[in-house]
């Protein structure tokens, strides 16, 4: 594979999560813009937010958008692995596994 093609598609993965997580969030601050009532400010976990946004909660709608920005690196690092395997770039690919196990470690260490 060429190097431009992988930046293509590694580049395609970080423009629809980034406008993907800013329409989000965009429509989270519009709804919450709009809708009366106050909003506790509380911490939802990703299993929360789709319960809360059901029940009209403008909050649930930005952490929303929130999780879809930081999931956008790793779906980037997903892709590329993805990339690597089916051209078997074995090296590459090893390097996509160490960078997911390291996320992994900062994901397990940053919920304790």
């Amino acid at each position: 594979m060429e190097k431009s093609q992988l930046n293509k598609a590694v580049r395609f993965v970080l423009v629809v999560g980034m406008v993907l997580s800013v329409s989000v969030m965009a429509v989270g601050l519009v709804w919450y813009a709009v809708s009366p009532g106050a909003y506790q400010d509380v911490i939802l976990s990703p299993t929360d937010i789709p319960g809360e946004i059901l029940r009209g909660n403008p909050i649930a709608v930005l952490d929303l958008g929130i999780l879809f920005l930081i999931a956008t690196p790793l779906t980037r690092v997903l892709t590329a692995l993805a990339l690597y395997l089916v051209n078997k770039e074995m090296r590459m690919a090893g390097v996509s596994v160490i960078i997911l196990v390291v996320i992994g470690i900062a994901v397990i260490l940053g919920a304790s």
